[in-house]
């Protein structure tokens, strides 16, 4: 790249920067090398989700979109006629063409972008995980994110797929003769799917303030609700790594199993990007990846030659947490990044009615 070419691209970053402004999870200035492209990226993707939702969902309308903001849960309380299933496959789109837009021009190990990926988990319906791009982020990745959510997440996939897997396991069941057996054991796979989850969220990033990582969500809308504070006993009598296959690499890996009265101690960072350079794109002026089962998505990026720089060294800040760690993870903090980063990682609520499920036919 010749003096004058680096001489221009430094203008164009240098006059960008009073054009910078939040996108989505991102500060656009410092982690984008194209904050305009990007904002404008962006707005595309919101005319794509609003209409979707104003052509495709029952009873939609501009009136309903504009007075809600486009926001999601707004839309389903204020105009519950239009179906929330259907405004979350709007969602899923516009999620998709986010990570499009990220993945075109910004920092792809940023807790920015683990956030924008996230979203998309949480709102598509059997996504291709695998044909994610950047996803989960690499170990000791430049400028990663302090905590590697991408990981959590996935665990948390892999352990609630476990806990069907555990309460289905004929073979175990087989051997039992007694109803009670039989509800004690479907009740041990649920307690060890809990422990197995509060290993992935404490286990993988110890530091951080277990609530940024949505902890208070998961105890609200299953641990509290499934009695995990009762799980001691079954804790102690089963073998949740071995016996119930929870150890197994393609059910989370968890070797360390938590009880009501033994938690581990909350971590007291916020999130927060590490030192590092980026040239973007890690993968090459072009890359694809699979949206839904079969349909690719290939993305140009928008200067080979540009690249965004991260500027936080180290630490990130501490964080004041009022739960306990016995049994919540309650705690407020001013994040290092965009507040919100950390709460797609969402307890699906087919998690829920699954578990409801094991507990009604275990005792029928």
């Amino acid at each position: 790249m010749s003096l004058s070419s680096r001489a221009l691209l430094a203008l164009v970053a240098l006059s960008s920067v009073s054009l910078a402004k939040e996108v989505g999870y991102f500060d656009s200035s410092s982690s984008c090398a194209d904050p305009k492209g990007f904002a404008t990226c962006y707005e595309n993707a919101d005319t794509t989700y609003s209409n979707c939702v104003n052509n495709n969902c029952a009873g939609g309308s501009e009136s309903c979109y504009n007075s809600c903001g486009g926001s999601t849960s707004c839309m389903n309380e204020q105009c519950p006629g239009l179906g929330i299933d259907c405004i979350n496959a709007c969602e899923c789109e516009r999620s998709a063409l986010q990570i499009d837009c990220a993945g075109q021009r910004c920092l792809v190990y940023s807790c920015e972008y683990q956030a924008t990926t996230l979203d998309y988990l949480s709102f598509c319906l059997n996504p291709d995980r695998d044909g994610l791009p950047y996803w989960p982020t690499p170990d000791d990745a430049p400028d990663s994110c302090s905590c590697n959510t991408g990981q959590i997440e996935q665990k948390l996939y892999l352990i609630t797929n476990q806990m069907d897997t555990c309460s289905n396991n004929q073979t175990n069941i087989g051997q039992m003769t007694d109803v009670d057996g039989i509800t004690d054991y479907a009740q041990a796979c649920i307690c060890c799917s809990f422990s197995a989850i509060i290993s992935a969220i404490w286990g993988t990033c110890p530091d951080t303030q277990p609530s940024l990582l949505a902890a208070d969500e998961w105890f609200a809308g299953l641990l509290n609700p499934g009695h995990w504070e009762d799980c001691g006993p079954y804790l102690e009598n089963y073998d949740c790594a071995g016996d119930l296959g929870f150890g197994r690499a393609d059910a989370g890996g968890i070797t360390e199993f938590y009880s009501p009265g033994n938690m581990r101690t909350n971590g007291t960072k916020s999130l927060y990007n590490l030192d590092g350079v980026v040239s973007t794109p890690v993968s090459g002026d072009v890359f694809t990846w699979t949206f839904a089962s079969s349909l690719a998505h290939t993305v140009t990026v928008s200067s080979a030659d540009a690249t965004a720089t991260g500027t936080k060294v180290s630490g990130g800040s501490d964080v004041t947490a009022t739960g306990t760690g016995m049994s919540t993870a309650t705690g407020t903090a001013e994040s290092d990044v965009k507040p919100g980063v950390g709460s797609s990682l969402i307890v699906p609520s087919w998690t829920i009615a699954s578990i409801f499920g094991i507990l009604v036919l275990s005792t029928l």
